[in-house]
């Protein structure tokens, strides 16, 4: 290689490294720029069993259990997106499924559905982990409500009886986004959340414990200025 060629590629290359200098901010100006969104996600909840108490009014509670299959679990968000920042509000709805009851010593199966709301006010941290790949975690505050069924175990005994409660909510939330165009996203997702214990005054009373459940979820995202 001559002087001369050799003087060239460092002209060339200190042009480019110039260039790149002044079109980096630009660049990046343009992919932080804050962006609106709105979205949905839609797939099954992980419950497999809820444990209650049940107290017939002898001074001593029977415990008992209702055995559950996997429910639909969905949700809806709409928020904004700036830098490594997302912040949302988001209102989920899931189906609880019960399959069996049992009060030992008797256990019995029932086909009863019940359902649990949540709104959200949520915040996640995203990070970039290719050219159309982020992940994103996070977590959000709300308020939400559990509504229980009438669940009979045999023909006499009203055991289970429809149980309720709404009071404060929390979740925990990791997933992975790809970009399929500026605008346009798909997100697979855990959701972790903590509902309201639900429970029933009455002969017999019921209380079910307190219960978390986790949710994996396919989502949609709408980006829009």
């Amino acid at each position: 290689m001559t002087k001369r060629d050799t003087g060239r590629y460092i002209t060339l290359a200190t042009a480019l490294a110039a260039s790149s200098l002044v079109l980096a901010p630009a660049l990046a100006a343009v992919d932080e720029a804050p962006a609106n969104y709105w979205g949905g996600h839609l797939g099954a909840n992980m419950l497999q069993e809820w444990n209650a108490s049940v107290d017939f009014g002898f001074g001593t509670p029977i415990d008992g259990r209702a055995d559950l299959k996997r429910g639909v679990h969905g949700g809806m968000q709409v928020g904004r997106q700036s830098g490594h920042g997302r912040y949302e509000l988001e209102y989920e709805r899931g189906r609880i499924r019960v399959q069996r009851l049992t009060l030992e010593p008797l256990s019995k199966a029932v086909d009863g559905s019940g359902h649990y709301d949540a709104i959200f006010a949520n915040a996640y941290r995203t990070d970039r982990l290719g050219t159309a790949l982020d992940s994103f975690v996070g977590g959000g505050i709300g308020w939400g409500r559990v509504k229980l069924p009438q669940l009979n175990l045999g023909d006499t005994c009203a055991c289970f009886g429809p149980a309720s409660k709404s009071g404060f909510a929390w979740q925990l939330r990791a997933g992975l986004t790809y970009r399929m165009s500026a605008t346009d996203s798909i997100a697979l997702q855990y959701s972790w959340l903590q509902l309201p214990r639900p429970y029933r005054d009455g002969a017999p009373s019921v209380k079910y414990e307190r219960r978390r459940l986790g949710a994996f979820t396919l989502g949609y995202l709408h980006n829009f200025r």
